[in-house]
């Protein structure tokens, strides 16, 4: 793969071996034989006998390889495929190019296309030197400070120094350094060693406002998109290398900035970004902003990409200890090797590369057209997700797995790797400046269509997520399940020994479990709902089941299926012969599959899935599973279909979560960032049936009894979310013993959802004790409502939607139910006076909720509702809510108007005087609520 090296800033070049055979290693390798695994002492001895090309060449020499050193007017461009498998490489490589695409204006006579960045930075880092502070010059005896070596990330671009960031000056290649100011020459080998500090540098990278401004008069002569011809794409490629310049700024970023070679001043702020986000980009030339998608709509086409910088590695500059550890950026590269890939690609991919790479077109489906609408950003085939030195490699790397003489077990290991490194090679990798590193593809589940993007690289010694990483990785997993480990971390060892901690400098120890995954172990691929097991066969179950419709996994999983189905369609043509990976009984919320109710259909598949679960289980037996409780809805369905199975839930344990499931996860009005284990078992006996109202006091009563032996575990590590989790599942425990048995009300059953919003309120009233608490007989929705209307009449929309988020009840529930309505971005709650009169004629058994009672009796009581209270009290049909008494004492103290807390006085006298005078009336009411204990 030649088309990855280049020439250092420094000077260092590259030199190519000739082999006489093409049996050769890519790279050194340690095979020094050893009784165990080699020491790290032995292994850094390796590296370092390598570091260099005179070690690097050695290496290949001791093991009697024949070659030949290449000259400085070798080419490796000139080779063709069939040469190319002789030579090796040592020297300055390109790890990631990264790419920008280009809007096209549409506005009339413009024609102008624009790289859509949100602002100029490329990267930000901070690297450490060791300096000698406060160094006084011995000529005009001036102060600055002396950096043992220069620092930069860009070395041979243009440095801005901000003028905060102080005097200094470096040791050159020659050891002498210079005054800042008076440019004294000084010799670095006359200071002390001792007396330097460690000192941090902040360093940010930008691309010049000349890239930025795109490219002038867009003509058919330019191409730039996956289907413009060979010739067009060179042209647009030359183009915009002619302008691509890169800047270095020394010191805390300022919002202005000058460049030193152009004198150009330009922001280096959003202002200077064409990318104003919702896939929205500003033309460069005439201003206008126009949408990406709508854009390309009318070109038919995908868009133009083209480079704005490079990440290399050179192990001379590692070698010599440069700052960024061998690592520089850099915009002064070839372009003529990317041309070159572009055109050995075109030569080849319908030639021997022809049945190594996708062709097929994107299948409709919920992730690639109605939530990322692929299609619209000219995304219309799989191979359109790639540049064209990706799919050059990709397809290269396929061929050879395939073609290659290994044993079948061994290809498929390989294609593992490939699969992770299809994974990290596409156009959706992404930069993360904070990591300094590229972020893979799916790092969120979605096919989001990323406006810039990193390459990657093949070979490299260095870097995340090449075919090099992606093999070692391959390794370490076959090393870990002959050899299993967990990691301990320090901080938690120090809880349990911490001296032993002390002596440990990493974050975590490896410790060996000796217990080597077993080699009697079965894999199958078919659907969960079918499983051609005997029945109660199993002592465990463990599983993770879809979220709802969070993650598509059979339209994501189909980014790999295209690719992998070239190579073994043949070898499992009962999973491979199809287009795209199968769907039918995928357990996923998916709306362009079901689009009359696709929830519904989850529910089903899931309940399905559980029953077979249930019926492969020992009757002791355990089934556990892991779920992420980003939001309650998925979970209500998981639970409601869980319990329908005939399991309950016996405990819940946190862990930290996934973090690519949720990045905004809350608990109750909590941030949580967790993964929640659920242990279940079988429901063995008929449920008794009970009322929410008596559940919920035995919650309280024993969530009571554990805060203690909770408590205890906030020493061990446990946080107060952690702890919430665990307690949280115990109440879930007891509603899930009598699923479909619980009620509010004799014939109202008290649902799932009910019980996670009911829960997560019981847990939120135990922590928070700055509010008067809410009526414990209060249903969940009420207690829900008058947490947000405590003493207020009126709340702001988005008030409302934080005092909602994370609690699984939407605004529209109260609305429908005429509590309160919404008008000009206000929430404002119903006046008991016109609820009580829109009620009139509806107070029957059965029909109103407590709220409901509460309003119309207060409404009642307001001057000339023309309502009579106690002839409603006396009504035969009617059945006073056990909470409508409270809830009237708690409107007293808290009702938002001074209308409400006298109405509420009013209605809670008449209806105390009536329960006094009416106990067998009472005691029925109480009965029917379930709230009749110690009666």
């Amino acid at each position: 793969m030649p088309y990855y090296a280049t020439n250092c800033p420094r000077g260092h070049v590259g030199k190519w071996l000739k082999f006489e055979s093409t049996d050769i290693p890519i790279k050194p390798f340690f095979d020094e034989p050893t009784i165990d695994e080699p020491s790290e002492k032995a292994l850094k001895k390796f590296q370092e006998s390598i570091a260099t090309f005179d070690g690097w060449r050695r290496w290949y020499e001791g093991r009697g390889y024949s070659f030949e050193v290449m000259g400085d007017e070798f080419n490796p461009m000139l080779l063709n495929s069939q040469e190319r498998p002789y030579y090796r490489y040592w020297g300055p490589e390109i790890i990631y190019t990264f790419w920008a695409k280009h809007g096209p204006c549409q506005a009339t006579g413009c024609g102008h296309v624009t790289p859509i960045m949100t602002n100029p930075v490329i990267s930000v880092k901070d690297l450490t030197v060791k300096a000698w502070r406060n160094h006084v010059c011995e000529n005009c005896k001036n102060s600055f400070d002396v950096e043992q070596k220069e620092v930069r990330m860009a070395p041979g671009v243009p440095l801005v120094t901000v003028e905060t960031e102080g005097n200094y000056s470096f040791i050159d290649k020659e050891g002498y350094f210079y005054c800042p100011n008076c440019n004294y020459k000084m010799d670095g080998s006359e200071l002390d060693v001792r007396d330097t500090v460690s000192k941090r540098v902040s360093l940010t990278l930008l691309v010049h406002p000349f890239w930025l401004k795109g490219a002038n008069n867009l003509s058919e002569n330019f191409g730039g998109t996956t289907t413009d011809s060979l010739e067009k794409t060179v042209a647009w490629n030359n183009e915009r290398a002619k302008s691509l310049k890169l800047i270095e700024v020394r010191g805390n970023l300022p919002k202005v900035i000058t460049c030193p070679d152009t004198g150009i001043s330009f922001s280096t702020g959003q202002e200077s970004g064409a990318n104003k986000g919702r896939g929205k980009f500003v033309c460069a030339s005439c201003g206008t902003e126009q949408q990406l998608s709508t854009s390309l709509s009318y070109t038919g086409k995908d868009a133009p990409i083209s480079i704005y910088a490079y990440h290399c590695y050179c192990p001379d500059c590692d070698h010599n200890n440069q700052s960024y550890n061998g690592r520089y950026f850099t915009s002064d590269v070839n372009v003529e090797f990317i041309n070159y890939a572009l055109k050995e690609w075109e030569d080849r991919k319908y030639a021997d590369l022809m049945e190594y790479w996708p062709e097929s077109k994107i299948e409709f489906g919920h992730t690639t057209h109605q939530r990322d609408n692929l299609p619209n950003h000219g995304y219309t085939h799989w191979w359109k997700m790639f540049n064209q030195r990706q799919l050059l490699v990709l397809s290269q790397l396929l061929k050879s797995i395939k073609n290659n003489s290994a044993s079948s077990v061994s290809k498929e290991l390989l294609l593992g790797a490939f699969q992770q490194y299809l994974r990290n090679q596409n156009t959706f990798c992404i930069w993360n400046a904070q990591r300094d590193t590229p972020e893979p593809h799916f790092s969120n589940n979605n096919y989001y269509p990323k406006m810039n993007f990193v390459e990657n690289s093949v070979f490299p010694i260095l870097g995340r997520g090449n075919w090099t990483s992606s093999i070692e990785a391959l390794v370490k997993g076959i090393e870990w399940r002959d050899n299993p480990f967990e990691l301990l971390s320090v901080e938690y060892l120090e809880m349990l020994d911490p001296e032993i901690a002390k002596k440990i400098k990493s974050k975590s120890v490896k410790i060996k479990t000796n217990d080597p995954v077993s080699e009697n172990v079965e894999i199958t691929n078919g659907s969960s709902t079918d499983l051609a097991i005997l029945d109660e066969q199993f002592d465990l179950i463990i599983t993770d089941p879809p979220f709802g419709d969070n993650v598509q996994y059979a339209e994501l999983a189909d980014f790999f299926y295209v690719w992998l189905k070239k190579t073994l369609k043949d070898k499992y043509p009962e999973i491979y012969n199809a287009k795209i990976s199968p769907k039918a009984l995928e357990a996923v919320g998916n709306v362009a599959r079901h689009p009359e109710d696709s929830n519904e259909f989850y529910k089903r598949i899931l309940t399905e899935c559980w029953k077979e679960g249930y019926r492969i289980l020992k009757p002791g037996g355990i089934l556990a599973f892991t779920f992420h409780h980003s939001e309650d809805e998925p979970w209500v369905a998981v639970l409601e279909s869980l319990f329908d199975a005939g399991f309950y839930l016996e405990a819940t344990y946190p862990i930290r979560s996934d973090e690519s499931k949720g990045e905004n996860a809350e608990f109750g009005s909590q941030k949580i960032e967790y993964d929640i284990i659920h242990v279940c078992r079988k429901r063995t006996n008929e449920p008794l049936s009970i009322s929410w109202a008596r559940l919920r006091r035995q919650m309280i009563r024993d969530i009571s009894q554990l805060k203690d032996i909770l408590n205890n575990h906030l020493q061990s590590g446990l946080t107060e979310s952690d702890l919430q989790v665990i307690k949280r599942g115990k109440a879930l425990e007891y509603f899930s013993k009598h699923y479909g048995k619980v009620y509010v009300e004799e014939g109202r059953e008290f649902t799932v959802r009910e019980a996670l919003i009911g829960i997560n309120q019981l847990l939120d009233d135990e922590n928070d004790s700055s509010v008067e608490p809410l009526p414990v007989e209060a249903e969940v929705l009420t207690r829900q409502f008058l947490r947000i209307f405590t003493k207020t009449d009126s709340v702001q929309r988005n008030e409302m939607q934080n005092y909602l988020r994370g609690t699984g009840i939407s605004s529209d529930e109260f609305e429908n139910k005429m509590w309160c309505k919404e008008l000009n971005r206000i929430f404002r709650m119903t006046s008991p006076l016109e609820f009580a009169k829109v009620w009139k004629d509806r107070m029957r058994k059965g029909v109103s909720y407590d709220l409901d009672q509460t309003l119309f009796l207060m409404g009642a009581c307001f001057e000339n509702s023309g309502i009579n209270v106690k002839d409603v009290l006396s009504k035969p049909d009617f059945y006073l809510h056990p909470a409508v008494i409270p809830l009237l004492d708690w409107f007293i103290r808290n009702g938002g108007t001074s209308a409400i807390r006298a109405a509420s006085i009013k209605a809670y006298q008449i209806c105390v005087s009536w329960q006094e005078r009416n106990q067998e009336k009472v005691t029925e009411q109480l009965v029917m609520f379930g709230m009749d204990e110690g009666v």
